[in-house]
Order: C-alpha cells, then structure tokens, then sequence
C-alpha cells in the first residue's frame, strides 16, 4: 500500500478508533506488522503518553526519534536472534535497545513476534539482561 492509499483509505479509520479508545480512558496497543517507516509521522498525531506500537520490523532506532516524544515503544528483539545467535550477539543487541531507545524512557523490550524456536537459554540471557539495565543512564 502506497502511503497516499495508507492515507486516505487506512489511516482515517485507524485513527478515529484509537482515538476512540483513548476517549474511553484506555490506552491502545497498536501491532505495527511489517516495515512501516514512511508512515511513523503520523503516529504524532496522537496524544501524548496515550498509545503503545509494538514494532515488527519498522526501523526501531528512527521511530524513537519520531515518535519517541509521543507513544511508548516495543519490540524489534529480532526472533531470529534469540534462535540462532550468540550470547555475545543477544547481549551486545540488548544493551543497545534499552541504552538507545530506552533512553528517556517510553520503550518495553519485547520480540518482534513469536518466540516458537527460540533458545530458551538465549531467552534467558535477555531477561536477565533486561532486568540488569533495564534503565540505562
């Protein structure tokens, strides 16, 4: 989908409902499934501190410099990773989710989806890493 069709054909009703939830003193969880980079401005459309994006594969670094000051963050632990990487890798990619785009606060570390063949001792490690500098200064 072109982001003029995301636009005019999904945006206005995406909208209108989160804000509806919003309204309704709840706070959405939107499941941003696939790369949607050229998209992440008009998530600033919300208020602020109202919304989660759990991100798949969306660029996590840039969409905390977008919406960073607006919605909480989560996600874009590569599954893959926590299957065939190393410790080394799975630290290394940890620290640098939470120093980075926890940095202020507003992020959840969590996978990008499903964690069926993951390594349990890989995800492990991630907790355990999550729990150790889970605020970075």
């Amino acid at each position: 989908m072109s982001l003029k069709q995301f636009e005019t054909l999904y945006w206005p009703g995406l909208k209108k409902l989160t804000l509806a939830l919003i309204e309704k003193g709840l706070t959405p969880c939107l499941f941003v499934e696939g790369d949607c980079g050229s998209r992440l401005e008009c998530f600033t459309e919300f208020p602020k501190g109202k919304v989660l994006a759990l991100l798949d594969s969306t660029d996590i670094f840039r969409a905390k410099e977008i919406l960073g000051n607006t919605m909480c963050l989560a996600g874009n632990m590569p599954p893959s990773l926590l299957s065939a990487g190393t410790a080394e890798q799975v630290t290394e990619y940890t620290k640098k989710l939470i120093c980075i785009v926890g940095k202020g606060g507003g992020f959840i570390t969590s996978s990008r989806t499903a964690l069926d063949d993951a390594n349990p001792a890989l995800v492990k490690l991630w907790a355990d890493l999550t729990h150790q500098y889970g605020i970075c200064q």
